[in-house]
């Protein structure tokens, strides 16, 4: 696939990001626990971003999911990342309500819902 801006590269230097699975964990009477802390997840990829700016319509796309856009982000284009995969950004947890794949730029924007603060455990 050729690009469109042969040569000229996206830059993602907002930070990095975690693309998870949360591990299945029960309580001792068998009820589904919530992941709090890095160990409880296991990590399929790590990606630059860069933050984008939310405009009206994706609130309002949001809002009719009823979903609240916390956070907007552009990171390069891979297809393994799927809207079940939670997102882990400098301690807290966000899950992907939509993605947009722009396959001509080789870019994907994740529209990311807060879920809580996750406990940093080292090494992850």
């Amino acid at each position: 696939m050729l690009r469109k801006n042969k040569g000229k590269f996206p830059t993602f230097n907002d930070g990095m990001l975690r693309i998870c699975i949360e591990k299945k964990q029960e309580t001792d009477f068998g009820a589904p626990r919530n992941a709090r802390k890095t160990e409880d997840f296991e990590f399929v990829m790590k990606l630059g971003f860069k933050e984008m700016s939310k405009r009206d319509e994706d609130l309002n796309f949001a809002e009719s999911e009823d979903r609240t856009l916390s956070m907007k982000v552009k990171t390069r284009l891979r297809y393994q990342v799927k809207k079940t995969h939670m997102v882990l950004i400098e301690g807290m947890l966000y899950s992907i309500i939509h993605i947009d794949y722009d396959k001509a730029e080789e870019v994907m924007y994740l529209y990311l819902e807060e879920v809580r603060k996750v406990e940093c455990t080292e090494g992850n």
